[in-house]
């Protein structure tokens, strides 16, 4: 029933082939766009966890941090060591407690919601963890919370957020995480919703310095 569930929530979306992308911080399959000498990803509005039947059907929801899929050998891709992260090049340095700008760039809208996480590291030769990124959630300073919603047509995203003030690191990870919200399913409802049910996750991580 699963599975019948899932290919039916598949079937019921909009096709699309692109999607988006953290610029600002520059994340580590995009940095080379803003002239770093790290390794090209010409797919780095594609780091969607293999793709929804990938991510619920074969890894049951779970996703690399930066995007890659789940059954991926360790380091995946985007990962620390990994082909686009093989030294986690930092590429923004920031102020404790400093008010950032981020910008996210959409190729296609998917609707939805984001976040933006950060976790320090504090050992060299390991990444982050989702663990880590889900205890300092990024607050944006309108004080409308954590999540920034993804209207319909919108596709750049120039959003202000807080870093925290008690953090500083050599070598911190950023993470955007990108819920979409194009997928017909269920909440708590009876009847079928878009946005409801099991969605397709895109995510992206930036190396930064926190002084």
């Amino acid at each position: 029933m699963k599975i019948l569930t899932l290919l039916t929530f598949a079937c019921v979306v909009i096709t699309v082939n692109s999607h988006g992308r953290l610029r600002n911080p520059p994340s580590r399959s995009s940095a080379w766009r803003d002239g770093f000498n790290t390794p090209i990803n010409h797919d780095d509005n594609e780091l969607f966890c293999g793709g929804f039947l990938i991510q619920h059907l074969k890894n049951n929801g779970m996703c690399g941090i930066c995007g890659d899929p789940w059954h991926q050998p360790e380091p995946r891709n985007n990962e620390l060591k990994g082909k686009f992260a093989p030294a986690g090049t930092i590429t923004r340095t920031y102020k404790q407690g400093e008010v950032i700008d981020t910008w996210i760039q959409l190729t296609q809208n998917h609707l939805g919601w984001y976040e933006l996480r950060l976790c320090p590291l504090n050992e060299t030769d390991k990444d982050a963890t989702q663990e880590c990124f889900n205890r300092h959630i990024l607050q944006k300073v309108d004080n409308s919370g954590t999540r920034v919603i993804v209207p319909d047509k919108k596709l750049d995203f120039f959003v202000k957020v807080k870093l925290p003030d008690h953090i500083t690191c050599e070598h911190c990870v950023l993470q955007w995480d990108w819920i979409t919200g194009n997928r017909w399913g269920k909440c708590n409802e009876t009847i079928g919703k878009l946005g409801c049910g099991p969605q397709e996750t895109f995510r992206g991580c930036a190396d930064i310095k926190i002084i």
